[in-house]
């Protein structure tokens, strides 16, 4: 063990290199489980699940470090040949002091340094660009670039433009979060709200929790109608976007995933060779006919579909432009909504004072994005993006590197 606490208590001590051991294979699963975790993970089950592990991440090497929270419980973190691990671990209060939890909470790539993650971002197969910026002084250098003003798909990714627009609205007095609306129009998941009645009464800041958290689409084409395209347009601009009209008009979720299909092959071509005033003119009489029965989600969920065409498109750039705006204007209340989730380990969020997140995936496209404030009160934006026309992409390559990319900038 390379670390570990002074007050860490013999048992955990003992277990910890159990846990090792069980990692590597060893069958003692009968031995070191109490009868519960048995139960609901037996022996053949643990050791499938080790497999699989060990052959994405590599041998176990050692327990790095041992995080006690008390007598009993720890998170360890776990050097393994291509990744490190995080696990946190449970025993029973008295002796023999078996284990009664195990979970594998996530893995980042290895990498000493921010310059060797960036390195290894670059050689994943496909494009890839990438902005880590300081924001408390203008004018400062990257701490780290890869294709900064690249154009790229971004997927869901965008919903942060419209929780800005309706934080400016709710800040400016025009809306309230309180404010009830009909949901609608439905589109097809990820998320919930897909599911619920229609035309249920909902608050914006329902609708937004929803749309940050959880990535919910339905929630997210509604807060669309309700906003509006001039609105939206005018937040991309103020926003920092670098072609402000190339999300004009801003596609809903449900608009986006229906022109892909063949059966709007015309209507497809007629929008894409249409300007910005164009388009929104034919996506109003498109609407009607782009329902949610029109869409194959073979097509959608198989392989990259119109990703250089039919999305949502921002350089990494353009991203740390929008969290920066939001630092600088968005209320708690909208900061608080990109806290929910943080995309990664919540282990790794908990190294910093703030971490707000939102990503955006399909086949094809990854963007993983952060508005950060570390311990010592500097502010930082992430921006990550990685797109491929050909296959659809591994996100566990992604937020491995990510996660280690961001517990690297904790350390600065």
């Amino acid at each position: 063990m390379a670390q570990t606490q002074s007050s860490l208590s013999p048992q955990l001590s003992i277990r910890a290199n159990d846990v090792l051991r069980l990692l590597r294979g060893e069958p003692i699963e009968t031995v070191v489980f109490d009868e519960n975790f048995r139960n609901a993970v037996p022996p053949a089950r643990f050791r499938a699940i080790v497999q699989q592990v060990t052959e994405q991440h590599g041998q176990p090497l050692a327990i790095s470090s041992i995080d006690a929270r008390n007598a009993n419980s720890a998170v360890l973190t776990v050097r393994y040949a291509r990744s490190i691990g995080t696990v946190n671990i449970d025993l029973e209060t008295g002796s023999p002091h078996r284990i009664s939890g195990l979970q594998l909470t996530g893995f980042e790539a290895i990498g000493d340094n921010i310059d060797e993650v960036v390195a290894a971002i670059d050689a994943l197969p496909g494009r890839q660009g990438l902005l880590v910026q300081a924001l408390d002084e203008p004018g400062l250098p990257p701490v780290a670039a890869l294709d900064p003003d690249g154009r790229y798909a971004i997927a869901s990714a965008v919903k942060l433009y419209i929780l800005a627009e309706l934080d400016r609205a709710i800040q400016a007095g025009e809306r309230q979060w309180s404010d009830v609306v009909e949901l609608g129009p439905k589109s097809h998941p990820s998320g919930i709200s897909q599911d619920w009645p229609n035309r249920s009464p909902v608050t914006l800041h329902t609708l937004a929790t929803l749309m940050i958290s959880i990535s919910d689409n339905s929630a997210t084409d509604t807060l669309i109608r309700i906003i509006g395209q001039d609105n939206l347009a005018a937040i991309v601009r103020v926003a920092g976007h670098h072609n402000p009209d190339e999300l004009r008009p801003l596609l809903m979720t449900r608009q986006a995933s229906a022109l892909k299909m063949p059966v709007h092959t015309e209507r497809r071509e007629q929008y894409l060779s249409a300007d910005p005033a164009g388009r929104e003119k034919l996506l109003a009489n498109f609407d009607s006919a782009l329902t949610l029965d029109s869409l194959d989600f073979r097509i959608l969920t198989h392989r990259p579909s119109f990703i250089d065409q039919l999305e949502w498109f921002a350089t990494p750039a353009d991203i740390v432009r929008l969290l920066d705006y939001l630092r600088r204007n968005a209320s708690k209340e909208s900061r608080t909504i990109l806290e929910i989730n943080p995309g990664i380990v919540h282990d790794a969020a908990k190294k910093w004072d703030y971490f707000g997140y939102k990503g955006g995936s399909e086949p094809g496209v990854l963007s993983f994005n952060f508005l950060l404030r570390s311990k010592a009160g500097k502010n930082y934006a992430v921006a990550v993006s990685w797109n491929n026309e050909e296959i659809s992409l591994q996100e566990s390559d992604l937020l491995a590197l990510t996660t280690r990319l961001v517990n690297l900038l904790a350390e600065q």
